[in-house]
């Protein structure tokens, strides 16, 4: 399974690493080009340099002002780069985003709270702070899961569904055993995820690394060269008997060929009008593959009070229950707090200061008299983007792998 177990027991390609050299900036709207890429996140980056490689003239039109799409880091804090969105390598050992990481140079580290595996340090709490016996907790999910994933799991069983499934002495231990957590850590709530998701396993093995310095080098350094266009949001793509127009807040851009790279969600709200439509072999795809909702809160402190762990953990529902130690990381007391499912969707109006204040409570709850407040917060929110309009894609009740 490519999602950690441990996680919730308390609550595109890229390609090759040749450098690329293009001519930038020397195109207007209505010269033709081979090929337009729509969107700047590492999908359209990798296109694009494949493509220039190949001898193509290429533009790349980003709505953001900025490359990486849901890549993104923060360097608010100086001292602590950190990433509002991507974080993890998830498996290095034949991964192309961490080969084109060596091969530019970019330094990684071994964080493997994001394992499948649980090799990271961990510690599991009460809400009260009394410390619990995290491996039996653990040992009570993998049961669980286990016994789920030899249930038929048909695309239109949910994950809720399949605990109703269970034999009566093992629904409450289900329900108890952290699967609204583990649900969440897709986006998702146990209604919304497909049973069919246990069984998934594309994950790449070996450990899990981050990138000290923030994932935004990997996307800045694979944008060199390229000619992308920022602020230019695509409005419509016409197909025509001899190539394809795209219309973008006035401006018309014509190219023989387009690659369409942008987010599931942003398919998912039609904010791209397609002539002629989209097959509907696809427009059954994108309204059947769930888009999740998963935000981060990153806390800044004067000094650690906290275990000396990868990660920490509350076991309840809700949000604030899964803290990530950046610490490690980025050598700075900072906190690390994930989202997910319906502990994001109550998130979604608050202000980030009362995020914090929610996440203080919790902190302060497990932690007593040791805890001492943040000295500043960045928060999340990629559901309200009108550039993503959530956060990754998972298995939908309805839907395939």
């Amino acid at each position: 399974m490519s999602v950690s177990r441990r996680r919730v027991l308390g609550a595109a390609s890229i390609l090759g690493a040749a450098a690329v050299v293009g001519s930038c900036g020397n195109r207007t709207p209505g010269d033709r080009v081979d090929v337009i890429v729509v969107g700047a996140g590492t999908a359209g980056l990798s296109a694009a340099r494949s493509l220039t490689r190949a001898g193509a003239n290429v533009v790349i039109l980003e709505a953001r002002d900025r490359v990486g799409g849901r890549i993104m880091t923060s360097e608010l804090w100086p001292a602590a780069p950190v990433d509002l969105g991507a974080s993890w390598i998830h498996g290095a050992d034949g991964n192309p985003v961490y080969d084109e990481a060596v091969a530019l140079g970019i330094d990684t580290a071994v964080f493997d709270v994001g394992s499948a595996d649980g090799q990271g340090s961990f510690v599991l709490y009460s809400p009260n702070g009394t410390r619990l016996d995290a491996d039996s907790a653990e040992q009570r999910l993998d049961a669980v899961l286990e016994r789920l994933e030899r249930l038929p799991a048909p695309p239109e069983v949910s994950l809720a569904a399949g605990v109703e499934k269970l034999p009566a002495r093992m629904r409450a231990a289900a329900r108890e055993s952290g699967l609204t957590e583990f649900a969440a850590d897709y986006g998702a709530t146990p209604d919304q995820l497909a049973l069919s998701a246990l069984a998934e396993d594309d994950s790449f093995s070996g450990p899990q690394r981050v990138f000290p310095g923030g994932f935004g080098q990997l996307t800045t350094r694979l944008a060199e060269g390229l000619d992308v266009r920022y602020g230019t949001a695509v409005q419509a793509i016409s197909l025509r008997d001899n190539g394809v127009a795209l219309e973008t807040g006035g401006q018309r851009w014509v190219a023989d060929a387009v690659i369409v790279t942008v987010p599931l969600g942003v398919l998912k709200a039609g904010t791209i009008r397609f002539d002629p439509p989209l097959p509907d072999d696809h427009q059954r795809a994108i309204k059947a593959i769930g888009f999740g909702r998963y935000e981060k809160l990153i806390l800044q402190f004067d000094e650690p009070f906290w275990d000396d762990v990868d990660q920490i953990s509350v076991a309840r529902s809700g949000a604030f229950t899964n803290w990530y130690n950046l610490e490690r990381v980025t050598g700075q007391p900072v906190l690390m707090a994930l989202n997910g499912g319906a502990a994001a969707a109550e998130l979604e109006s608050l202000p980030v200061a009362r995020q914090t204040t929610l996440a203080a409570e919790t902190l302060s709850g497990i932690y007593g008299g040791r805890f001492r407040g943040p000295m500043a917060a960045q928060a999340s929110d990629w559901w309200s983007d009108p550039f993503s309009r959530g956060s990754y894609s998972f298995t939908a009740v309805g839907s395939s792998a």
